[in-house]
């Protein structure tokens, strides 16, 4: 029999990871995100860079953890964002200054599932990033 390799993207989940992510979500995106939540107060922000913020910002993080991540799958910092999006939906009256209604539900929902979406991505092209600087070396 031959040795074969196989390729998982989906190994076993490092739970450390989950944890260094979400702790890496709530110090890089929460405080800036409060920080831009007093700049709206004071009118120097609006609601359009509010939704750029939290998606963006949610792509460079879930990058960078899969950048630093050695050996770790994409699902860790997928899973970490996934909690923080649920963090934020219960200070969802706060970033959006509207009270919880059935058409809320709806942003509540696509919000965590495009986080989700967007953290998965960003942390597999951060890993494709770290494997290509690993392979020039």
């Amino acid at each position: 029999m031959e040795n074969e390799k196989t390729i998982r993207p989906f190994k076993k989940i490092d739970w450390r990871w989950v944890g260094v992510g979400y702790c890496l979500f709530v110090v890089f995106h929460l405080m800036p995100s409060y920080l831009l939540l007093g700049l709206a107060r004071f009118g120097l922000a609006d609601e359009l860079s509010k939704g750029i913020w939290l998606f963006a910002g949610l792509a460079v993080i879930g990058w960078y953890i899969g950048y630093r991540s050695r050996g770790v799958t994409i699902l860790e910092p997928s899973i970490s964002a996934f909690v923080y999006t649920l963090t934020l939906a219960l200070f969802f009256d706060r970033f959006w200054g509207r009270s919880f209604s059935m058409r809320s539900a709806g942003l509540i929902y696509v919000w965590t599932l495009g986080g989700f979406v967007i953290a998965f991505v960003s942390a597999w092209i951060g890993e494709l990033w770290q494997a290509r600087k690993q392979a020039k070396t």
